[in-house]
């Protein structure tokens, strides 16, 4: 089974993620990385809302869970907190969506607050990543 990273091709990645997260669509500055299978995307992370130390992180994926590995994890947080230097990442999960609270928690982020009616039919849990918190890069680019 061939895999790849793929980068620079929001063109492809930003739609099929919209497409599986339901959202209507991400911010102008929206950058994407994507995982590929057998020339199939499986996985998109969507960053967007990009401030000096915050950005938004948005996690699409096929459905299977066969997609997560530490490759695309890496890269996921290596773009915010090592390229970019970001103190922390935000995401943003209706309440009513268990499996994906329980993923960002199974990732590091941590409850950190609740939109109220922040969705047509659902309240916003905020969740937050700390740089400093971020198992998936490597020890001396967390501080």
């Amino acid at each position: 089974m061939a895999t790849r990273l793929i980068y620079g091709d929001e063109e492809r990645l930003l739609p099929w993620a919209v497409s599986r997260i339901g959202a209507g669509e991400f911010r102008r500055d929206a950058y994407a990385i994507g995982l590929e299978r057998d020339d199939a995307l499986v996985a998109v992370v969507v960053y967007d809302g990009f401030s000096t130390c915050d950005c938004n992180m948005h996690l699409a994926s096929d459905g299977t869970g066969k997609w997560m590995n530490r490759a695309i994890l890496a890269a996921a947080f290596a773009y915010p907190f090592i390229q970019l230097r970001l103190n922390r990442v935000t995401g943003l999960v209706p309440a009513k969506n268990d499996y994906a609270l329980k993923l960002n928690e199974h990732l590091g982020f941590e409850r950190e607050g609740l939109c109220r009616k922040a969705l047509p039919d659902d309240d916003m849990v905020v969740m937050g990543l700390l740089r400093e918190n971020c198992r998936w890069v490597p020890k001396e680019n967390r501080t």
